[in-house]
């Protein structure tokens, strides 16, 4: 199933699995709503901000009106909690609806108000009894509930998975065939590898996945809306770039998950490095915003036909880490016309552990991951013996604002009483915490702007080369030999495209 074009080398133009249908031949790009407003459902007190078709209607209106349909964010997606929870299927036609409080005008009528924008309609469901919201989803339904979909006007499935590992080889093909059978071509994006073998890329049955009629798939952690979250999936592409690459390609792509770009949760530097990488790696650019309240400058990221003409390169041929996991990196794609794209990102170094914070206790154990378990020690213990054993450990905490312990649990399992060292400080209602950069324990610098240069060797390239600045969006210069980027803040990346010369 994998045709060769060339064989050049670990980077080279390379042959891709095939792909079952003609869908999704570019890279999908829209908006999905799960970054931000996740399972709210509090219309009441929060009638622009709950899952409900305002929401979705005031995205589309914002995504048309700031012009993004027209450089290619083209589809609206809708992810959990959309659906009626009791009863969980229509009592007459055991079809799947939506909450009839929240989308009262039904679910095709939604999709009636996109495509009359111009808009793709993306909807969600799980291959389980409950969507990981705890909605009524597909498992054993598939036939049902893919034509229900098409009867809607859905234009795009993300398939979830939430429960039993062991129905989702039955499961995700009955679903593939289903929305092939169900008369409307549907992209299908399955997150099925997400939730098997680890995370072991290099195990994963891709292959499978494609004979499906996966389109696409999530294959690693969600991502969240701070910069550990989001280098730590830039790592594991980095890691399996070689393993990834093959099953990358024309109608099905890895799906690093959404664009952060306008949440103001990371930095601009930040901002430029996610849609470099994305772009670099073919993965879905999907924005995980605020349609309505997105700035100039993350727009402008969002918005550069350059990096987009990269993401939408018609080879399809996903892009690679080609240096090692060091603090200054090298990222290129092959392009369609022999041009290469090529990302330089300065990572900057690993800062040391937060240190132990101060507080009455005597016993603290570090754990994995840099955080800090706080145990009273027993010389204390009766000054806690009115407490829970969390709240105790919270009490250990000069600072309880900063303690970073969460009271409730991670929706797998009891809460952890950790101090969480990771920018996500705070006593926490929820399972994530919340971002109060002022708790981060001080550290040494990671690092400085650093000079980054690509060896135009190392990219198959020799002879003269000219260079365009994608950010910049201007050419350079012409070099031979290799480039340099000069002063690329830490975590940010410059992007620029390689066209060698006669």
């Amino acid at each position: 199933m994998i045709r060769t074009i060339a064989a050049l080398g670990a980077f080279s133009v390379l042959g891709h699995a095939e792909a079952r249908n003609n869908l999704s031949m570019t890279p999908p790009m829209g908006w999905m709503s799960w970054e931000i407003y996740r399972c709210g459902t509090d219309c009441a007190d929060h009638p622009n901000d709950c899952i409900s078709e305002v929401l979705y209607k005031q995205q589309a209106d914002a995504m048309v009106a700031q012009g993004f349909n027209t450089v290619g964010y083209n589809s609206i997606h809708m992810d959990d909690c959309w659906e009626e929870k009791l009863p969980p299927r229509d009592p007459v036609t055991n079809k799947l609806r939506g909450d009839s409080k929240r989308f009262p005008s039904g679910m095709k009528a939604l999709g009636d108000y996109y495509h009359s924008k111009g808009l793709k309609y993306a909807l969600y469901t799980a291959e389980s009894p409950t969507t990981c919201g705890g909605y009524p989803a597909s498992a054993n339904h598939e036939l049902l509930d893919a034509k229900t979909f098409a009867d809607w006007g859905v234009d795009y499935m993300k398939v979830d998975g939430c429960g039993p590992a062991d129905y989702y080889s039955h499961g995700y093909k009955a679903m593939g065939e289903a929305l092939e059978e169900s008369g409307r071509p549907i992209e299908y994006s399955c997150s099925w590898p997400a939730y098997i073998n680890g995370g072991n890329e290099t195990i994963q049955p891709f292959e499978t996945f494609i004979n499906y009629g996966c389109n696409g798939w999530r294959n690693w952690n969600d991502i969240q809306c701070n910069w550990n979250s989001l280098s730590s999936i830039i790592d594991h592409w980095g890691d399996y770039g070689s393993s990834l690459q093959p099953f990358a390609g024309p109608g099905h792509w890895h799906d690093m998950d959404m664009l952060l770009i306008g949440n103001g949760c990371v930095s601009i530097e930040e901002e430029f490095t996610q849609m470099a990488i994305w772009a670099i790696s073919a993965s879905p650019l999907i924005m995980g915003n605020d349609m309505r309240n997105v700035t100039a400058a993350s727009k402008a990221i969002l918005m550069n036909k350059d990096a987009i003409a990269v993401s939408q390169d018609p080879l399809g041929q996903m892009g690679i880490r080609i240096s090692n996991n060091t603090q200054q990196q090298v990222w290129a794609r092959v392009l369609a016309n022999g041009d290469v794209a090529v990302g330089l990102y300065n990572k900057g170094g690993v800062p040391a552990p937060p240190p132990i914070p101060s507080g009455p206790c005597l016993e603290w154990v570090h754990t994995e991951g840099n955080y800090y378990e706080a145990a009273p020690a027993t010389d204390n213990v009766g000054s806690f013996s009115n407490l829970t054993a969390l709240e105790a450990k919270a009490a250990c905490c000069a600072d309880r604002k900063c303690a970073g312990f969460s009271f409730e649990g991670s929706g797998t399992g009891p809460a952890s009483g950790f101090y969480k060292g990771n920018a996500m400080g705070g006593l926490s209602g929820g399972a994530d915490g919340y971002t109060k950069k002022s708790c981060v324990p001080s550290g040494p610098p990671a690092s400085k702007p650093a000079d980054i240069t690509v060896n135009f060797a190392d990219v198959h390239l020799y002879g003269s080369v000219s260079v365009y600045d994608i950010w910049a969006q201007k050419v350079v210069g012409t070099f031979t030999g290799s480039y340099t980027a000069k002063q690329v803040p830490l975590h940010q990346t410059a992007f620029v495209r390689l066209t060698p010369l006669p």
